[in-house]
């Protein structure tokens, strides 16, 4: 009579691969969260000098939206 194995077989662990997409997207999404919720003026500073903090586009830009996602800005 053949023995009957009761252990499970022994798998080796498999690389999940993440296409470049995917990266692309997390970046992207890591930026927007930034711009939304933290910018003061600092994204727009290469293009518009010391009118970008000075201003805050961004910041009026989103700041309804930022009330809405529960970021505190004042």
């Amino acid at each position: 009579m053949a023995a009957i194995s009761t252990t499970p077989p022994v798998s080796s662990p498999v690389p999940v691969r993440v296409p470049l997409w995917g990266w692309l997207a997390a970046g992207a999404l890591l930026v927007i969260v930034y711009a939304v919720g933290y910018d003061q003026g600092m994204l727009l500073s290469p293009v518009l000098g010391k009118l970008s903090s000075a201003n805050n586009y961004l910041h009026e830009l989103f700041h309804d939206p930022r009330h809405l996602l529960g970021f505190p800005c004042h």
